[in-house]
């Protein structure tokens, strides 16, 4: 009966605490072992802002928030982008219903950067770059370890940007650790 069956337990509740981690995203070689907590300081640019106006990732830099309305058939959708600058490129982090996308619930993490076409999916815990993608795209893909955050993750590359998309489902903050993949392949390709 898979009703009470326990849920397994991922590398990604260790690491350590999240504070000593703050803005040091960038040293993580691996962000699926670290819990979300410690992921999400690692990768906060800004000072926490004394404005009751400030979004909840004013402190990644993503300080404009709006809501996206999206008409489909009969009725509306609603999802919530949060959006700004970080590492002078332009972030967009959309959660909620993504439209184009079988009218479910998904995260998406756009990052602007002008690439080679590249499209990674998650198979066996990890994600992995389909045949084509650039060597650049294999080396930081392969110092990741398998783990369920990287759970449903599929991410797409061209001239525009890099977005990495999952069902809210498949992680509750796997947005959190699709950021912190997307950056790094971002800087990895100098884009």
């Amino acid at each position: 009966m898979g009703l009470f069956r326990r849920r397994e337990k991922t590398p990604a509740e260790a690491g350590p605490p999240a504070a000593e981690m703050r803005g040091r995203a960038a040293e993580i070689p691996d962000a699926g072992i670290f819990g979300w907590e410690v992921v999400w300081e690692a990768l906060k640019t800004e000072p926490p802002s004394d404005s009751d106006s400030a979004t909840i990732t004013q402190e990644l830099g993503l300080d404009q928030e709006q809501e996206l309305k999206q008409p489909s058939g009969n009725r509306d959708f609603y999802a919530t982008e949060f959006s700004g600058t970080r590492h002078g490129r332009q972030v967009a982090l959309r959660m909620g219903v993504i439209p184009g996308l079988r009218e479910k619930g998904y995260n998406e993490v756009h990052v602007a950067a002008s690439v080679a076409p590249f499209a990674i999916r998650e198979a066996d815990k990890r994600p992995v770059a389909e045949p084509g993608a650039m060597p650049e795209v294999e080396e930081v893909l392969g110092q990741l370890t398998a783990s369920d955050v990287w759970r449903k993750v599929e991410i797409e590359a061209g001239p525009d940007e890099i977005v990495a998309r999952r069902p809210v489902t498949a992680h509750p903050q796997g947005y959190v650790y699709d950021l912190w993949l997307v950056e790094r392949l971002a800087e990895r390709l100098g884009a």
